[in-house]
């Protein structure tokens, strides 16, 4: 069977023999069916899957997706029930009993950048870019905004109001919210939309656009963000910027609640993943700027 035809035969498990409501099944799909396309895409059989690439799955939605280490833990449940299964009905030729524990939702915690990091992005896009402006508009939306991607590129003219320096965009679940607008960001913004976004005759209501003057992919952006990252030693996603932005606002002694009311999470624990950043921040000062930890 296919990769796909064995999703379908779980699936199937999950209803008639194990009669989960239908919920339920849509959750297993929902998560599964990423994992699915990620075997497809690397044109591997499922009975051809070795353990240690569950790592580079789970890294990989960490990376390229805006899910939470929550949403992470919940991917690897899903996938330990699945190929459990597929095992039992030799489907899949690999024990199990390895991957029954859940990972450590830190492992899949995408990197963040320093304050100079970031700097360093935006000299790039000044020194290289094409279109300077543009990226920078968009970077100034994931870091100085902390946007999820998404966010960002369907971000509209009318989501914008640069006299009060706000921004409302519409994040997960249709929820639109404010977010103020820095400075830097404010300036780069006005001088997009009023002097050089008009220039692409514009196809579409969007904030960014590409070339064209349409809507900029999240491919695109990809690339863009890609091509500008690449002096840095880490692995750079669009969401390594939110990330940053979150950590910088938590370093620099941001209340959590307001945090959460800037990233637009609805769970106050999904932004506490941050104080473990903190902690590691914290630590890291004492290390530097005591005496005895700096052999003074």
């Amino acid at each position: 069977m296919t990769n796909i035809e064995l999703l379908e035969y779980y699936l199937s498990h999950l209803a008639i023999e194990r009669n989960l409501s239908s919920a339920t099944i849509q959750s297993y799909q929902e998560d599964l069916r990423h994992f699915i396309a990620w075997l497809d895409q690397k044109d591997t059989a499922l009975k051809d899957l070795e353990l240690s690439d569950l790592d580079v799955f789970l890294n990989s939605l960490s990376a390229e997706r805006d899910y939470s280490p929550t949403s992470i833990a919940r991917h690897f449940s899903s996938l330990k029930g699945f190929l459990r299964y597929m095992q039992q009905e030799s489907y899949y030729p690999h024990s199990t009993e390895s991957i029954l524990a859940v990972p450590k939702i830190a492992s899949y915690l995408p990197d963040y950048l320093s304050v100079e990091e970031v700097d360093s992005v935006f000299e790039e896009i000044q020194s290289h870019s094409k279109s300077p402006i543009r990226d920078t508009a968009l970077l100034e939306l994931l870091y100085s905004a902390g946007l999820r991607i998404s966010e960002a590129l369907q971000l509209r003219l009318e989501d914008l109001d640069l006299d009060n320096e706000w921004i409302t965009p519409i994040g997960k679940g249709n929820k639109q919210r404010l977010v103020p607008l820095g400075s830097k960001a404010k300036a780069t913004l006005k001088v997009w939309i009023q002097e050089e976004r008009p220039l692409l005759q514009p196809k579409h209501n969007t904030v960014i656009l590409n070339r064209r003057g349409q809507k900029l992919s999240r491919m695109g952006a990809w690339k863009i963000l890609k091509s500008f990252t690449q002096h840095l030693t880490k692995n750079v996603s669009p969401h390594t910027f939110r990330h940053s932005f979150a950590t910088h606002c938590i370093e620099a002694g941001m209340d959590l609640r307001v945090l959460q009311e800037l990233l637009g999470h609805a769970d106050i624990a999904t932004t506490q993943i941050y104080t473990h950043i903190d902690r590691e921040f914290i630590r890291e000062a004492h290390r530097l700027h005591h005496p005895r930890e700096r052999g003074i």
